[in-house]
């Protein structure tokens, strides 16, 4: 049987010594990835829960079909829904097939959404990551014991030199942009992005936290999509928001990036946005502060996304890298270093 290990925790031949970073146990997680190894020394990072539900499909809902399909079903809405993207996406081009298409999917959407759950089952029983997740290897084979298949192609002090200076840039530009707008929820956002990829890591107190242990959970998502996934070279980290929008409808490597991203950003958003909400509410003029509060979140999750996607992938790549777990925090705090100075600049 195939035994599963941490990416992290355990001395790592291409580079011959311990993350040390990672080296602890997320007991709330459930039972951790703990087997015996050549090592003498192995400390689980990923739990058996985390690595289960990434494999475990989520079931198709008839009734949310039905309600993309009369709302979205001429953009292929349903079909997305159902793991269909190239039909969907010609009902994208085509306008529903001029409707009828759409039609005759409403009247057979039942079948669309048993067939989509099925071969869902079927994958789940192989031992297959759910559709739109195909780049993941089957359960079986997924080696979490051994340094990342890309890591000698993304590893040197080239690399590290490269996003010292790319995290510096990302950071200052974010913070004039934020300041200027007089918008900082992105600025939040990747600051709790930071926190939450640092703590989690360090604290593992974090994990019995109910609001926590969901942040927690989605960190290792992250590193897991990482560990298997070749983050690119720097200049394609630069670029990674603009080519993943452009990417995503016809890559599931792509896309499933760009989903935990938005995730992350749309869940931080609505938190941030509790108190404006209140505020909508008490106010005498709902509809114009309604469609001003969600003009706000979209510009919001829109800077979000540009700028903690490629922060994310640079922090969650060094990670998975370094020899030493105290060059993230350096890399971390320059970050935050930065972004005070551009806001700074254009506050001034």
């Amino acid at each position: 049987m195939q035994r599963w290990h941490s990416a992290f925790g355990i001395r790592h031949s291409a580079f011959g010594i311990r993350h040390s970073a990672f080296g602890i146990r997320h007991s709330a997680f459930g039972n951790s990835l703990n087997t015996t190894t050549t090592n003498s020394s192995t400390d689980p990072d990923f739990a058996l829960e985390v690595v289960a539900d990434l494999y475990r499909p989520r079931p198709r809902q008839l009734w949310t079909a039905m309600a993309l399909a009369l709302l979205t079903g001429i953009f292929g809405g349903h079909r997305f829904y159902c793991g269909r993207p190239w039909t969907a996406i010609a009902m994208l081009l085509t306008a529903g097939g001029a409707v009828v298409w759409l039609v005759w999917d409403i009247a057979h959407l039942r079948q669309l959404v048993s067939d989509c759950n099925e071969e869902e089952r079927r994958r789940q029983a192989e031992g297959l990551p759910p559709r739109g997740m195909e780049f993941m290897p089957p359960r079986a084979e997924l080696q979490l014991n051994e340094a990342p298949h890309w890591a000698s192609r993304r590893s040197g002090r080239g690399r590290i030199i490269g996003s010292t200076l790319l995290l510096a840039l990302i950071g200052f530009t974010l913070g004039a942009v934020s300041g200027a707008a007089e918008a900082f929820e992105p600025v939040v956002v990747l600051a709790l992005f930071i926190a939450a990829s640092l703590l989690s890591a360090r604290w593992h107190a974090m994990a019995e936290i109910p609001v926590l242990n969901a942040l927690a959970r989605w960190v290792h998502r992250l590193r897991l999509y990482y560990h298997v996934t070749d983050p690119g070279p720097l200049w394609s980290l630069a670029t990674r928001p603009i080519i993943g929008i452009v990417l995503a409808p016809w890559r599931p490597k792509v896309r499933a990036e760009v989903r935990l991203y938005l995730q992350f950003g749309i869940i931080i958003g609505m938190v941030l946005s509790i108190s404006d909400v209140i505020e909508l509410l008490q106010s005498g003029s709902f509809w114009a502060g309604f469609a001003m509060l969600i003009a706000e979140f979209v510009q919001n999750l829109i800077y979000t996304y540009l700028f903690v996607a490629p922060a994310g992938a640079l922090l969650t790549t060094q990670l998975l890298l370094t020899r030493r777990d105290h060059l993230v925090w350096l890399l971390s705090a320059l970050t935050l270093l930065m972004i005070y100075l551009g806001v700074s600049t254009v506050s001034n």
